[in-house]
Order: C-alpha cells, then structure tokens, then sequence
C-alpha cells in the first residue's frame, strides 16, 4: 500500500506540473506531532488553491495502568500513511482537507497476577496457574477516510511557518482478541482458559465497538522550498 500512496503522488506531482498554476507551485516540509504520534509531510502545491501531500506518522509507547481493579502492562504502536488532498477555497492559511490512512497501529495489553492471583473471565486463579492474560486489539480496517480542516500557508516565500490539522478518521470497529493459557503443570485448565479467554474477549469487545471515529489533532512548523 505504502508504494501505492508512492505512485498516486506521483502522477499527481506530474500533472500539477503541466498545470497552468505550475509558476505558483512550491513544496512544503512539514514536521508534526499529535494523536498520531510524531509525523513528516511531503506537500506539493500546484497554486495557492490545491496541494497534495504524503503523510508519515509513527510512535510506540508502553506504560502501566490499572482498569477496574486489573493490572495492565500496555504497549501501544502508531504506524500510518496518508495521502491527503487540500483544498484552499480563499488562497490563505486555511484548508479542508480529505483522503485516507493506510494503518497498521495496535495496542497491547498483558494483564499480570497482582497480589498472587489474576483474574480472567468471571473467576479468580492463581499466579501458579495462569501466569497472564494478552488482549490484543487492532483496526479491522486497513485503509481508513479522513477529511478535516487545517492552517497551512499558500505563499512560497513564507519559508517557516505554523500548519495544524484538526479532522477525524473512520476506522471501523476496532477487533480484540483475548489469550489466557494454564503455565506448565495445570495444562489441564487449558478448555476452562479458553473459555474464559473468550468471556474477556466478548466483554472487552463490547466496550471498544463505540470506537469508530478517531479523532486527528496535530500542529507542528513547515517550511516552504
């Protein structure tokens, strides 16, 4: 996908340079952070109206955390790919925006016996028995829509600047999937762990299926060459 959002820039970048706006075109490097983690812009302006820009955003993170009264080790990594195109209706600062992400972000959570026992499902077993608990979500979809509006400057001789994008992306429901296995010696609970591995699995799934919409918030300085 990622030599698609390549050769679709490409093709856009030739034809803007046969454009008749092609005596107004610039490029713009812009580096950004925000909830999709640190990103680099590759923009291409035609005129002071349309710009094209290929998107980078990645960051990985791992903390600990407590959700109703379960310890959680969580390790979260954003990685995606945008194609965007921007549209300046007044030739100023100000822009909506649309495309699409290509997305392989993920989270982790291990839940870790806390006080000699863990829970899983809807019962308690010891630290001896199941040494821990993996939910792991991720998108369903791949390839998600994104439109928003942002401040971006249209003027090749503004060499360093502010841009910001405000917007959301649809990314489906997101999917979790639930693992518990017996440690050596109690391979015997192994059916019961299943079963309860999907319990967690189904209730964990309930709570994240409201999560279609991502919200995209990021600012950050460009540079116009």
């Amino acid at each position: 996908m990622r030599y698609l959002f390549l050769f679709l820039l490409s093709a856009l970048l030739l034809f803007s340079k046969t454009s008749k706006g092609k005596d107004n075109s610039f490029y713009t490097l812009s580096y950004k952070a925000g909830t999709l983690g640190f990103g680099l812009d590759l923009s291409y302006y035609a005129n002071k109206t349309f710009g094209t820009r290929l998107n980078f955003n990645g960051y990985s993170d791992t903390r600990h955390l407590s959700i109703e009264q379960k310890r959680y080790r969580m390790q979260g990594l954003l990685n995606s790919t945008g194609l965007i195109f921007d549209i300046h209706p007044w030739q100023n600062s100000f822009m909506f925006s649309w495309g699409a992400y290509y997305s392989k972000s993920h989270l982790k959570f291990i839940n870790k016996p806390k006080s000699g026992k863990i829970v899983v499902g809807n019962h308690s077993y010891s630290s001896m028995q199941v040494g821990k608990a993996v939910a792991n979500i991720k998108l369903k979809r791949r390839i998600n829509p994104y439109f928003g509006i942002g401040f971006s400057s249209v003027d090749k001789n503004d060499k360093w600047h502010f841009v910001m994008d405000l917007g959301a992306v649809y990314i489906g429901t997101p999917k979790a999937k639930v693992t518990a296995k017996p440690l050596k010696g109690f391979e015997a609970l192994g059916p019961i762990m299943e079963k309860e591995s999907h319990i967690e699995e189904k209730n964990l799934n309930r709570k994240i299926e409201k999560f279609k919409v991502y919200p995209i918030i990021s600012i950050g300085i460009g540079y116009n060459f």
